[in-house]
């Protein structure tokens, strides 16, 4: 017994129970500190979502931007066309056809390129069937006899089929 009644601790006993809360405090700041990084990560996260979703909606808004400054462009070229067609038709005809040939290289600079269809074997998946007719010549069926209106891809997709009639 102690000096006042008490049990006196020994000192392995003191020690053990230091031990336990200096634990129990480093286990309390490792769980505080996981918490602290794990609420960065989560706005760092939301953030990444933030500008992924503000940068989306500025491409779809503003991504015909060069397509749009080319069309400008051309669009002055028959604007010129036409204000020449009073002083000789044939300098009309021919800024006209400048205009269309730089629309042509326009659309092919942004992936748009009309198909091929003209003598081809008909494909459904690029192109659509308005008519058929006899084969000429008794030539082989499902060819495309004639082109009726240029169909278009933008790179390996269908912007707009080409319409044609095809033999039977």
């Amino acid at each position: 017994m102690g000096l006042n009644g008490g049990e006196v601790m020994d000192g392995d006993e003191e020690t053990e129970g230091q031990k336990a809360e200096e634990e129990s405090d480093d286990e309390t700041k490792s769980v505080d500190s996981l918490s602290r990084e794990l609420q960065y990560a989560m706005a760092e996260i939301a953030n990444i979502r933030s500008r992924s979703l503000k940068e989306k909606s500025e491409l779809i808004r503003y991504g015909s931007t060069n397509l749009g400054s080319k069309m400008i462009d051309i669009l002055r070229s028959l604007d010129l066309a036409i204000e020449s067609a009073d002083e000789s038709a044939e300098i009309a005809i021919e800024g006209i056809k400048m205009a269309a040939e730089g629309l042509r290289q326009s659309l092919a600079s942004v992936g748009i390129k009309p198909i091929e269809a003209d003598g081809v074997i008909f494909d459904p998946s690029r192109m659509e069937a308005i008519a058929t007719v006899p084969s000429p010549d008794g030539g082989a069926a499902g060819v495309i006899v004639e082109v009726v209106e240029r169909g278009y891809m933008i790179h390996d997709r269908v912007l707009k089929p080409a319409k044609v009639i095809v033999s039977e």
